[in-house]
């Protein structure tokens, strides 16, 4: 993401803080000066004003979510209907087709080629918990199986 806030954001620097769209929202609340904001439903994200005004500020690590429990383009390797966390270095992919995971380590693995889940069954065991409880809490529409018509479960720490 590239920013120009002319007397906030500092020119040349470089954050490598990962953000998702859930982000902006708070964070063109804060930049539009919207102290309280009445809104429907609980506002998800956190706004990132801070980064763009010190690249290298030390906030509070936190998870990252992602929740496709539909299939909407091509099949192949990697593609299909699936939930992930990212927490620090490390993502998991739940398949939900077949309800398997992968694991990768992203400080050393950013194209995510080396398969780690079976070599780290304590990091897979805690990712799939913290997935698993968020898609709960959050009431996630999970898909159905074509054969049979069951519920694909919310991944877990098993």
């Amino acid at each position: 993401m590239l920013v120009k806030w002319p007397r906030v954001s500092v020119a040349g620097s470089v954050c490598h803080q990962p953000l998702i769209i859930e982000d902006f929202f708070p964070s063109i609340l804060e930049m539009a000066g919207v102290k309280q904001s009445q809104t429907v439903q609980k506002i998800d994200g956190q706004s990132f004003v801070s980064l763009i005004k010190t690249p290298t500020a030390d906030i509070q690590s936190r998870a990252l979510y992602w929740h496709y429990p539909n299939q909407w383009g091509p099949k192949g390797p990697g593609i299909g209907a699936s939930s992930a966390i990212l927490l620090d270095d490390w993502k998991l992919i739940y398949y939900h087709q077949n309800q398997s995971v992968e694991l990768f380590n992203l400080k050393t693995d950013i194209g995510e080629q080396n398969n780690l889940a079976s070599k780290n069954r304590a990091k897979v065991t805690e990712l799939s918990r913290l997935l698993g409880d968020t898609l709960k809490q959050s009431n996630a529409q999970m898909p159905s199986l074509k054969d049979g018509g069951a519920r694909i479960p919310y991944p877990s720490a098993n």
